[in-house]
Parts: structure tokens; sequence; C-alpha cells
């Protein structure tokens, strides 16, 4: 912000030097960014932080001046030379919306001349960066500039009725504001009205109606206080910003419009002629009650690491008209109105420490105990499955842990969803208003989002936790989540794709064996679905293709295959164990079994591997085929690896071993050989 340096030096009793006072103005806070010569003194542009409305003005930065110079700050004297008629009968002034503006002050000055300014006021508004328009408005800037309150100045003549009410707009209702430009007002906004309608934007700026011109000879002069976040809104909603809007969005001193209005009015009739009409009208429907804080001297100085006397916290505190009382270790202060970021104890702190001087605080680090950090359980699990996922190659996903009501609904009849859901008292949004039992509804709304956005494939995961409450109490569960959809035709392809990243998963994860067991509705479609069931304990999650009624609520591409498994029954995997290489050639026979529908691929499997003798070393599906006739046949192929770990294995040796699996796979399942 720009500040005449003569104007700021005028107002601190004493001489300070211009130098060592910009030097000392950074010290406390306030950085002096640029000096320049301006119109008869130099203009400094200061850095002055948003929480400080206070120092947004001439007097209130010589406050802090005078403090860090160790001078004193000149009284504020107002003196008021009252004649003519009484205030309250030539207008009248109303607060409708006490939460939009808790106070309003007016007074009338009557007979002015619309002069210009004399030349000192007007070097300090242009130093300032104000531009000079007559004595009448001229003042009502000047007071703004140098008490940070904003006032209006109104041609009585032009007020319907001569009555001034601050309310809220009407929807619909039009202001033309003092730029020429036509608003469109809306409910929240706050504004300033007349008999006939709006005649003013409420801390921001007035309407070209009942400007000051020519012409005008009695003045309505008005000073409030209005909300900050009213005014706030209303400006960036109609996208202005005035020097008013700029005070009153970070926070005016309620107690300041009584005086304002008043030391307006008497430069008023100083500099343009006038009569200032006998008394004041000042609204105010709820005082504003002191604020008193105490602070240790003691604990301030343990925190700042220096020892601070006691009389220089009062000297402090009494140069920023906080009217200190000290009573031996403990100074009482009461805040005054304009300090408005003074909120904690810490805040007074600062008020010292800043003024004693930031270099004065030793730079020694403090000594903290310290314990050693360890990691939580969960984590080694969490870092086990993300790499398992990883490692079959999917990418990783993250997810609000809040999800529709109606999804959870659906999510109410999951086998791994036991208890209630957690619902929020203060949800972000009617749409996150559930805390998620599953992570497969924000698994489906990536997956929307991705294929939306013209993916072909998907292969993502997400590891989470779920949240429910069983018996009153709350519980997390550690989760994993998949989602796999490609381009493969083939149902049965896709089916062996999928399942083969989910048991590779599992099993690194350090799940115990599970089989797939058909279920899984009404997340997964019938006879594309399974639950995962060990031989003893519940479920460890489920898999298969989306059922079609929610691939219809997530807007998906039918086909796509989900899984969801439960961490929390996982233990630490064996380590591996070293085998040597096989030093034998392996013999390796195909064989295909065809058989009814009704007998799975892992019956299939197992028989097998039961039938075996130690001569087969592994057994692994190779392909599946429908047989086209509707008979309900299918043949499987299956790959049988041979081998002797002290010698070769002969032709005959393994056609022997070979044709007695396939008697005895015949004779248990009844199936036969292509």
């Amino acid at each position: 912000m720009k500040f005449d340096s003569s104007w700021l030096i005028d107002l601190i009793d004493g001489e300070p030097d211009a130098d060592r006072l910009t030097d000392q103005l950074t010290d406390c806070g306030f950085l002096v960014e640029l000096r320049e010569q301006g119109d008869g003194a130099e203009i400094w542009d200061i850095e002055v932080t948003t929480n400080r409305p206070d120092a947004m003005n001439h007097r209130g930065l010589a406050r802090e001046a005078a403090v860090a110079s160790g001078l004193g700050l000149r009284p504020l004297s107002v003196e008021l030379s009252e004649g003519g008629d009484q205030t309250s009968d030539l207008a009248t002034i109303e607060i409708a919306d006490p939460a939009v503006c808790t106070r309003f002050a007016a007074r009338v000055v009557r007979g002015v001349r619309q002069v210009p300014s004399p030349v000192w006021l007007q070097r300090r508004l242009v130093n300032s960066g104000v531009r000079p328009i007559n004595a009448v408005v001229d003042v009502t800037n000047y007071i703004l500039l140098e008490l940070g309150q904003p006032l209006h100045a109104y041609d009585l003549d032009k007020i319907h009725g001569r009555t001034l009410v601050a309310r809220r707009a009407v929807k619909g209702e039009r202001l033309t504001t003092l730029d020429g430009e036509d608003r469109v007002l809306d409910e929240t906004m706050a504004v300033i009205a007349d008999g006939a309608g709006v005649v003013g934007l409420a801390g921001i700026m007035g309407g070209a109606s009942s400007e000051i011109n020519d012409g005008t000879v009695d003045v309505l002069l008005e000073a409030a206080h209005f909300d900050a976040l009213s005014v706030r809104r209303t400006a960036r909603r109609l996208g202005m910003h005035t020097e008013a809007s700029h005070r009153f969005e970070r926070g005016a001193d309620p107690s300041m419009p009584p005086v304002a209005v008043d030391l307006a009015a008497a430069m008023m009739a100083d500099l343009a002629g006038g009569t200032v009409c006998q008394g004041r009208i000042d609204v105010q429907p709820a005082p504003r009650e002191e604020r008193r804080m105490e602070l240790s001297v003691e604990r301030l100085s343990a925190f700042a690491g220096l020892e601070i006397a006691a009389e220089r916290v009062v000297e402090i505190f009494s140069g920023l008209e906080f009217e200190p009382v000290r009573s031996g270790d403990t100074v009482t202060v009461t805040v005054p109105s304009f300090r408005i970021d003074i909120e904690r104890t810490p805040d007074l702190y600062e008020e010292i420490i800043r003024h004693v001087g930031y270099d004065a605080v030793p730079s020694a680090l403090p000594v903290l105990p310290t314990t050693p950090g360890r990691r939580n359980p969960n984590w080694e699990l969490v870092d086990r499955a993300r790499a398992a996922a990883v490692s079959a190659g999917l990418t990783e996903v993250l997810n609000w842990s809040f999800i529709d009501p109606e999804a959870d609904e659906l999510v109410a009849e999951q086998p791994l969803c036991p208890g209630d859901a957690v619902v929020l008292g203060n949800p972000l949004a009617t749409t996150q208003a559930v805390m998620r039992r599953s992570l497969l509804p924000g698994l489906l709304s990536a997956a929307q989002s991705n294929l939306n956005q013209g993916e072909a494939t998907l292969g993502f995961f997400e590891q989470g936790r779920v949240f429910s409450v069983a018996g009153g109490v709350p519980r997390e569960n550690e989760r994993l989540g998949i989602v796999l959809f490609g381009d493969i035709q083939d149902a049965v392809e896709r089916f062996q794709w999928f399942k083969g990243v989910v048991e590779h998963v599992c099993r690194k994860v350090g799940l115990p064996p599970f089989e797939w067991v058909p279920g899984g509705g009404p997340w997964l479609e019938e006879g594309a679905g399974a639950v995962l069931t060990p031989a003893a304990g519940k479920p460890l999650g489920l898999a298969g293709v989306v059922s079609n009624a929610l691939v219809e609520r997530w807007d998906l591409k039918p086909g796509i295959a989900v899984a969801e498994i439960d961490l929390d029954q996982a233990s630490e995997p064996a380590l591996p164990r070293f085998e040597a290489l096989p030093r034998y050639p392996a013999v390796v026979m195909d064989m295909t079994v065809e058989h009814g529908e009704d007998v799975g691929y892992a019956v299939l499997e197992e028989s097998v591997r039961g039938l075996a003798g130690d001569r087969v070393e592994s057994v692994s599906y190779v392909t599946r085929f429908v047989i086209p006739d509707g008979s309900g046949r299918v043949r499987t192929t299956q790959r049988l690896v041979y081998r002797h770990p002290e010698r070769s294995l002969t032709q005959d040796e393994v056609n022997a071993e070979h044709m007695k699996l396939r008697e005895g796979l015949a004779e248990r399942l009844g199936v036969s050989f292509a």
C-alpha cells in the first residue's frame, strides 16, 4: 500500500528520522518495499498483511511507527462547531438487518460549496494513489486514508424520504453505481436504501442517483460498520474492488464510525463552508463488548528465549493502545476494537516480540525429548498388497473414503460387509454422506471416468480401508480392490486372465488357499462371479464380472471384472526355499479331457493331481473348448510335466504312467479323452 511519508511523520509526536523509521517499520513486520519521490513528500510502498487492517491507514501505521521508534502518537482531536437544525430532524437512519450492519452513524452538513480541496490535502491524496475531485468528496477519502474508516457522502436532497436503511437487497433490484455500471442485485447482498430503492452497495460503492455534484448544497455523511464476509461475497460476485471494500473485507474498526463522521463533518465545514447540524445519529443494535486478556511476563520470556522486562511489556502495550494493567508477573490488557487479529495469548506474545526485535531472539534450537518411532503393524501388509498388485501389471488409484448412501445399500448385501454403515454428521456432499464399507463403489466410479475418457482397457487397483459399526463398536478393515477390462472377446479367456491376476495377488499377499464358489450377487453377474472361500473361516473376498444392473447404474461397458479381497486374513508368506535346478530332462505330455460343463476346472485339476504319481512334476491349464453341438460337453487341455529326480525317464515309462492316470480319471469323473 502507498503511504505519504510526511503525513505519517506528522502523526508521530517527535521528529523521527525517515531513513531509520523505514528500517524500524520493516523490523516490526511492515516491509517498506519501495521509496520514491512524490508530490512534496516521499511515497512509501509498504506491505501490510491481510490480518492487519488496523495498519491499512496512516494513523494505524503511525501508531506502529511511534512504538518502533520509541516516540508517541499524536492524539486524535475533533474540533466540531455545530449550529442550525437538529440532524435527527433532517434525516433518519435505520438498520434493518444487524447481521450485515452492526453500526450506522450519520451527520448533516448544510450550505456547502463545491470548491477544490487545498493543495496540501490534494498532495496527500495523490501520494496515496487517490485522485482529488472536490472538497466534499476529498474529505471522505482523506478520512478513509487517515483512519481506515470508509465514508460516503450523499446529496441530501436526492435521498427519498431523507431516510437511509441498511438491509439486504431484494432479488432483481438494480443499482447504477458511481462507476456508471448497472448492477443486478440478489438477496445475499447488503445495500443502503432510501424510501425509493437502493442508493449504495454497503461497504463497496455508492449509487449514481445520490452522488455529489456541482449543485449539491446539503450533504448527508454516512459511516458504518459492515460484516466482512458479506462485503467480500458481494464484491467478488459483482467483480468489484474498491478502497472501501478492501478495508471492510479484512475487518474494519466497529468503534470508528462516530469518530470518523464527526471528523469528516468538521473538515467539510472548514474546507467547503457550510454548517454542521446539531447532533449525530448513531445506531448500534448491540454495543460491542470489551475483551480482556492476560499474559505472564515469565512465560513470555520463556517463549521468546530471552529476558523481557515487565516495564518494557507495559510500555509496548501502552503505545499500541492496549491499556495494560500490571499486577506482579501478570499484565492484563484490553484488546482495542481495531485489533481484530488478537485472539489468543500467543498473539499478545507476538506484539511484544516484534517490537523488542526478532534479532534479539536467540537462534538456539529448543531441547525436545524424542522417542523412537515405529511402523504401524498394518504398513507391512499394505506394502505387500500394493507390491503384489503392481507386480501383476495393475496401476494404483485412490478414491474418497465416502460414498453415496444409495451405493451403500447395495454394498450391504455383499458377503464381506457385515455390520452397519457409518453415517457422517456433516458430509461434504449428499453423495458422500456414508463411510465406505466396500472399495467397489469407488472403483466402479473410477472405471466409468476412464471409459468416458476413451480408455479401451482398464487394469487398476486400490488398497484402502473400509469402515463399519458392529454392536456399537466402530471397525476398520484393510481391503484390496481390483478392476480389469480388456479387448479379449472370448469370455473364457477373459475369465482366465482375470482369475490368474486375482490368484497371483492373493498368493503374494499371503492369503490361505481358497476355492472359487459361485456367488457374489447382486454385485456379480449370476454364473460369472464367485466368492473366494477358504477351507475354514469366513470368505476372503469376491471376484467376477459386474452384474448388468450395476453396469447400467454406473453407465459402464459389459464385461468389466472386479474383485475385492479382505487383507486382514493374510499372514506372513513363508520364506522361499531353495531347490536345486533339475539335472535331468522333462517329458511334456498334453492331455485333452472331454467332460460335462458341470465339471469345473478346479475339480478336474484336483483329481489329476490326486491320481498323478510322483513322476508328475506339474499340471497346468492350456485351453478349453465348448463343443458347439448343444450336448453340453467341454474339452479341456492340460499340460503335464513328467520328470525323475535321479535319471532320465524313457518314453515307455511316461506312456505307462500317463495311461494309468487317464484310466483313473475316467473311472473317477466319467470323462473321455479326445
